[in-house]
């Protein structure tokens, strides 16, 4: 059905002109979407002085329309992997060159703090998006692009440290149990989160170069979790991570 849907389709369906195209693609992954994006604009206004912004409407009013010295790229609010896809596969269509995710990751390897960045080597995922967007994909492993990670990783302060290493997808946050967390780790996964299966699985069916940069919000395996003294007792220092990763993520993206 949808699936068959050109480019040209599409963009008559939402209002674009014919010629309408981006250079990349960035997506946060937040279910705060203001503050987020106050925090990309803040970046830009250092990366890019000059830069031109607009928010888009009615399907894609979760959407930034940004132009950097003539090229126009996405930046997208997104939490999970249901709007995450449809934006990523337009975005793909409409000839985004590099796609790029930034966002917060429980932590599931000893010793990962909020001081600490975690670019996925790998990552697992077994929902529906994942599934649809690579049906020949047996052992449900999805890839980054290295030398996108390599480049973004190059972008990132030296005094953070960057943790490399598998990492799991999981819908349902407020289903997850201790024994999951225990076995995920067990397991050998560094991180869990919401949307990188999908990114990457959308990304590698258009053959879209993909990363993703995530902060580590809490450190599950450590029964830290948010709301707990330690999270509110580093509010500020998570701030200015996040600082960080909108500078990173949007200095790759528009390179």
């Amino acid at each position: 059905m949808y699936k068959s849907f050109t480019a040209k389709d599409h963009k008559a369906v939402l209002g674009l002109p014919e010629d309408y195209e981006i250079s990349g693609f960035l997506s946060y992954g937040t279910a705060e979407e203001e503050p987020h994006f106050q925090k990309l604009h803040q970046a830009l206004d250092v990366l890019a002085p000059g830069y031109e912004s607009r928010k888009l409407k009615d399907s894609l009013n979760h959407i930034y329309e940004i132009t950097v010295a003539g090229k126009r790229y996405w930046l997208a609010a997104v939490y999970g992997e249901a709007l995450l896809s449809e934006y990523l596969h337009l975005a793909c269509l409409f000839g985004s060159k590099r796609n790029i995710h930034i966002g917060a990751c429980g932590g599931l390897y000893p010793g990962l703090d909020l001081q600490s960045f975690l670019i996925p080597t790998w990552s697992f995922g077994d929902e529906s998006a994942t599934r649809i967007y690579s049906r020949e994909n047996n052992d449900k492993k999805y890839f980054p692009d290295e030398g996108l990670s390599k480049m973004a990783q190059d972008r990132i302060d030296p005094k953070i440290k960057v943790w490399r290493g598998p990492i799991i997808t999981c819908q349902a946050i407020y289903g997850e149990t201790l024994e999951d967390v225990e076995n995920w780790s067990k397991q050998g996964f560094y991180g869990v989160e919401m949307e990188t299966s999908t990114f990457f699985s959308v990304s590698g069916h258009f053959k879209v170069p993909a990363t993703a940069i995530l902060y580590v919000i809490d450190n599950l395996i450590q029964g830290q979790t948010i709301g707990d003294r330690s999270y509110i007792e580093e509010t500020d220092s998570r701030e200015k991570i996040k600082d960080e990763l909108c500078r990173v993520g949007l200095s790759a993206l528009i390179d």
